[in-house]
């Protein structure tokens, strides 16, 4: 909704129909959770919580994953072969070791 000169909002259902998956079944209660939490930027009149596009761009911008790409070698070694020993607890491996 935007008045002329005024400042353009958005209801919890139009930012989720524009940046959360479609396959999301409820998109606005996980954002209105993220807004009572204080995760994300909003604004609430009354019960309603309303969203500018700078609110939006922010929670764009906080769920962006800004890692670097890293390549990811897979490893041709096989694993050493497990043993029994290998799941018991550290303190049952201490144990057989005391054993005569």
């Amino acid at each position: 909704m935007q008045r002329d000169g005024g400042i353009k909002t958005y209801s919890l259902e139009e930012v989720a129909a524009m940046v959360l998956p479609a396959e999301w079944a409820d998109g606005p209660r996980w954002l209105a959770r993220r807004l009572n939490r204080g995760e994300i930027r909003g604004y609430r009149v009354g019960r309603v919580w309303r969203m500018t596009e700078d609110n939006v761009k922010d929670l764009i911008e906080r769920f962006t994953n800004n890692a670097p790409r890293v390549t990811i070698h897979a490893d041709t070694t096989p694993p050493p072969p497990a043993t029994v020993f290998d799941a018991l607890s550290a303190r049952s491996r201490r144990r057989i070791r005391r054993l005569p």
